[in-house]
């Protein structure tokens, strides 16, 4: 089974990310890694607890890891620093630093590009919300 990420339900499938069980474990523990090093407001702390539960998600039932970018918990108020800060943790995530955390080989060819289709829906968000 495999996990899918989509910017918004309308959104063309050929834009949605596609992930195996283990890799998503993987994706996920990047992320949240990542968005360790950064100082974090409330609310962005609540977008990385969303990302902790979908982890958690795929742990127990694999392949239910299913969202919608535009479903997470965002707050239009501080919509724009909150994509921010996503963006600054997916390129931290991407950087051997954040990838020697973790305690096995990584998959560079295929998590990477994952982390970046992740990002260009991150920034997307702001349009298809609005």
């Amino acid at each position: 089974m495999s996990n899918i990420i989509r910017i918004s339900e309308s959104s063309p499938k050929i834009d949605s990310l596609v992930m195996y069980n283990q890799g998503t474990d993987c994706f996920f523990e990047l992320l949240i890694s990542a968005a360790d090093d950064f100082e974090k407001t409330e609310h962005q702390k609540e977008l990385i607890s969303f990302l902790e539960d979908q982890k958690s998600i795929n742990e127990i039932a694999p392949g239910t890891a299913d969202f919608d970018i535009v479903d997470m918990p965002w707050d239009e108020d501080c919509l724009f620093e909150d994509i921010q800060f996503l963006l600054r943790a997916v390129e931290g995530a991407q950087t051997e630093t954040i990838m020697d955390r973790l305690p096995y080989e990584i998959n560079k060819e295929i998590v990477l590009p994952w982390l970046e289709q992740f990002g260009l829906m991150v920034k997307q968000t702001k349009t298809e919300r609005g």
